[in-house]
């Protein structure tokens, strides 16, 4: 009896430690085996490239009157990400912060509209399909410059600050390197400002829709 107890208790002990290793990389020989780290687990920086369609509600009022609009443009855009994730099985937690550069302007009733740049800080949770596919969603805080300008060379920069959420997908290429696409909405509203003129004022807000291609590496 004690025979077999003992022979069950070395199978169980010895099949416990075949389970365990389905999650380790093998180590050199003499030494203990070490957890596979993810591809997307740690700190990451890249840039990206994409466009974008906005619609802008502007208001703007100087000595020589005033103006609104509303109206629709687009432009390309391209910017930086510096990030960090944190992989927990096939789940995948992160924060996410850019800085964008835009060509989205358009000129309404002589008076030009536009959003120079703008910038996000975000939270990332996904699942990984595969150990190199991942698949997120995205949301938190934006913010940006609008800029009217006036037939009469009048200009002012309105601040904004609001919102932003997308979806996304990425795949890790191997040795660091990441790609991906993302689609993000960012929503801006902007207070009064005033700046260069006479009895001048400004007030914009700003809803755009961005797709974008990304390349990262992790450190």
């Amino acid at each position: 009896m004690k025979k077999i107890v003992l022979t069950a208790a070395m199978l169980f002990a010895a099949t416990g430690a075949e389970a365990a290793d389905l999650n380790r990389a093998p180590g050199a020989p003499g030494t203990p085996s070490s957890y596979v780290a993810s591809a997307f687990d740690g700190l990451y920086v890249g840039g990206n490239v994409g466009y974008g369609f906005s619609k802008f509600d502007a208001s703007a009022s100087d000595t020589f009157g005033s103006v609104s609009s509303t109206q629709s443009a687009s432009g390309f855009l391209g910017g930086v990400q510096l990030g960090y994730n944190k992989v927990f099985g096939s789940m995948l937690v992160g924060l996410e912060t850019d800085y964008q550069m835009t060509g989205i302007s358009k000129t309404t009733n002589g008076v030009e509209t536009s959003l120079p740049w703008f910038g996000t800080t975000r939270v990332r949770a996904g699942f990984l399909t595969t150990p190199n596919l991942l698949f997120y969603g995205t949301g938190g805080v934006a913010y940006g410059n609008a800029k009217l300008s006036d037939e009469f060379s009048n200009s002012i920069n309105v601040p904004g600050i609001g919102w932003a959420a997308g979806v996304g997908a990425e795949y890790a290429l191997g040795a660091g390197w990441i790609v991906g696409a993302e689609y993000l909405h960012v929503s801006l509203s902007g207070p009064s400002a005033t700046a260069g003129i006479i009895n001048g004022n400004a007030t914009t807000s700003a809803d755009a829709d961005l797709g974008r291609a990304k390349v990262n590496y992790r450190f």
